[in-house]
């Protein structure tokens, strides 16, 4: 899957309309392509709906989303409007940092909305990689209970080839990685040779 976002604006920077349509030109349908759309609490006029024509997946975080007493319904109506496009329920690791809903409560409510797939990722890409936050035994747990729900799972926030090899135990529906296959870090550009080793290490180990 080819994810489309701009680093420059947080965890979930949505990049812009061009950018993500000409990221669908060039990818036809040799891989499904999903797009970022901001924080609910920052971007929330940017729907699902506003995602351009060929995007199978949007995500939008809930980062500060806790202060919110009616987030679960400012949620809904951001999502609702997806239509075909399937909608990716943002699990933060670092949620008390974050100001995001308890994860618990989130998955109850990603239930709910008929979310397809659940991505755990992290919000303070400076704070440590996923496992930082989430120990391999409640992250084995949580994963269970989204398997329960028929969801897809997703498991993301700065993950190494160390991290990477631990995760694969889960058997993640995805691996998501930015700085793993970036030259200088996660703002630089993606690199084909480092695309190339990682997938050989899931290859081998998945």
């Amino acid at each position: 899957m080819i994810d489309v976002k701009e680093p420059m604006r947080g965890s979930l920077g949505r990049a812009d309309r061009a950018v993500v349509e000409e990221v669908v030109a060039l990818v036809g349908k040799a891989a499904p392509v999903s797009m970022a759309l901001g924080e609910l609490v920052v971007d929330g006029r940017l729907t699902a709906g506003a995602a351009p024509a060929g995007v199978s997946y949007v995500k939008l975080g809930l980062a500060s989303a806790a202060d919110q007493p009616d987030w679960p319904e400012r949620w809904r109506r951001a999502v609702e409007p997806a239509g075909g496009v399937g909608v990716v329920a943002v699990i933060y690791a670092d949620w008390r940092t974050a100001r995001a809903p308890r994860p618990d409560r989130l998955l109850e409510e990603a239930s709910r909305l008929g979310c397809r797939v659940v991505l755990i990722d992290t919000f303070e890409k400076s704070a440590g990689n996923l496992l930082a936050h989430w120990p391999m035994d409640e992250l084995s747990a949580f994963v269970a209970g989204i398997r329960r729900r028929a969801m897809l799972v997703v498991l993301a926030g700065s993950l190494d080839e160390e991290a990477i090899d631990r995760v694969l135990g889960l058997a993640p529906d995805y691996i998501a990685v930015r700085g793993a296959v970036c030259r200088g870090g996660r703002e630089g550009p993606v690199e084909f040779r480092r695309v190339c080793k990682l997938l050989r290490q899931v290859s081998c180990n998945g």
